[in-house]
C-alpha cells in the first residue's frame, strides 16, 4: 500500500478542516501484525532495517497500520538533511550505530487498520479518534498535534522555522496512493524531488561532485532536464553521493531531448537511479528550477514516480 498524498495549495479555512504541522521528514507506513513489525517508505520499499529504534512500537500495539512521518531533530527542529543520511542505510550494524548516535522518532497522524478492522473508508474524525486512544511509546512514537485555527498555526510554523501546514477535511476517507484535494499542504518553502541524471566535478577536484544534473518525468514518463544544483553539497554530501553513483556512469545523457552546451560541458552521465530533494524559488517558463539548493537524498522515493510538484 502507498500512503495518501496532499495537494499543494493555499490553506483552506472553515469548520470542515483541521490542521497539522507539515513535518520535514520521511513518510512511512508502520505495519504491526503477527508477522512482526515492518516499516515501509512512500514508494513501498521495506525500510525496517534502517530504523531499528522504531521497532519498539511492536511492544505496545499488536495489530495496526499507522501512517506518519519519521523526523530527526537538529537544534530543536526537524532536519531533513540530517535524516537523509539514514534513509539509504541497509546494513543492520551501521543502522544500529546511527540509531544510538542520533535516534529518530515518528509523528503519527493516521490509523488505517486496527486489530484486523480496515479503517480506510471511515472518516478522518473516526480514524484520528482511534489513533489517539492508542498508547504509543512516546520516546519514539508521538501523536502529531491537531489544531482548529489554521492561520495561527501557519504563522507559528513560519516563526519557528518549520516546513508548513497540512489541512485535512474532517470527513475525508483515506485514499491510498492518491494525491487528494481533501488534504491540502501549504509549505513555507518550495521543495522538489528530482532524479539525478549526471554530475559535474568540482573545479580543481575531479573526484568531488560540484553540481548535480537534475530531472523530473513529464506526463508521458520521459525524464526532462530541469537544472543543476551545486549549492548545499558539502564535503560529506559529496562523498556520500560519489559512493552511491559509483558504477552507474553511462556514455550518454538519460534526459529526453537535447541539452545546451552549457549544461553538457564537463558533465558525467549516470543511470537515473538516485533521487534527491532540492529547495528552490520557483520554475522558469522553460521548466527549469530557479536557484535549486541540495537538501538531501530521497531514498524513500522511486525514480520512476518523481513528478513536478
Amino acid at each position: 500500500m502507498h500512503p495518501m498524498l496532499a495537494t499543494p495549495g493555499p490553506q483552506p479555512v472553515g469548520a470542515d478542516w483541521v490542521h497539522e504541522v507539515k513535518w520535514d521528514g520521511m513518510r512511512v507506513l508502520a505495519d504491526v501484525s503477527d508477522s512482526g513489525f515492518r516499516l515501509f517508505s512512500r514508494s513501498g520499499r521495506d525500510v525496517t532495517v534502517s530504523f531499528p529504534e522504531l521497532a519498539v512500537l511492536g511492544h505496545y500495539v499488536q495489530d495496526a497500520l499507522l501512517d506518519g512521518e519519521i523526523i530527526l531533530l537538529a537544534e530543536g527542529v526537524p532536519s531533513f538533511a540530517a535524516l537523509s543520511e539514514r534513509m539509504h542505510v541497509d546494513q543492520a550494524s551501521r543502522a544500529a550505530e546511527l540509531a544510538e548516535a542520533a535516534p529518530v522518532s515518528v509523528m503519527s497522524f493516521d490509523l488505517l487498520r486496527l486489530y484486523g478492522v480496515d479503517l480506510l473508508r471511515r472518516p478522518w474524525t473516526e480514524r484520528r479518534a482511534s489513533l489517539d486512544k492508542l498508547e504509543l511509546p512516546e520516546h519514539r512514537w508521538r501523536h502529531s498535534p491537531i489544531y482548529d485555527d489554521g492561520p495561527a498555526l501557519l504563522a507559528a510554523t513560519e516563526e519557528q522555522g518549520l516546513e508548513g501546514v497540512v489541512a485535512k477535511r474532517r470527513r475525508s476517507v483515506y485514499q491510498p496512493g492518491r494525491r487528494s484535494a481533501d488534504w491540502i499542504k501549504t509549505p513555507h518553502n518550495k521543495h522538489q524531488a528530482c532524479v539525478v541524471g549526471g554530475w559535474r566535478p568540482e573545479t580543481g577536484s575531479p573526484d568531488k561532485i560540484g553540481a548535480l544534473l537534475l530531472g523530473v518525468a513529464d506526463s508521458d514518463g520521459r525524464l526532462m532536464f530541469c537544472g543543476r544544483a551545486g549549492s548545499g553539497i558539502g564535503r560529506h554530501e559529496s562523498a556520500t553521493l560519489t559512493h552511491l553513483l559509483a558504477g552507474a556512469t553511462r556514455p550518454d545523457s538519460p534526459f529526453d531531448g537535447e541539452l545546451s552546451r552549457l549544461d553538457t560541458l564537463g558533465s558525467i552521465w549516470c543511470d537515473p537511479q538516485i533521487v534527491v530533494e532540492v529547495r528552490h524559488t520557483g520554475w522558469t517558463e522553460a521548466a527549469r528550477l530557479r536557484h535549486p539548493v541540495y537538501r538531501g537524498l530521497r531514498a524513500d522515493l522511486d525514480p520512476k514516480e518523481v513528478r513536478r510538484e
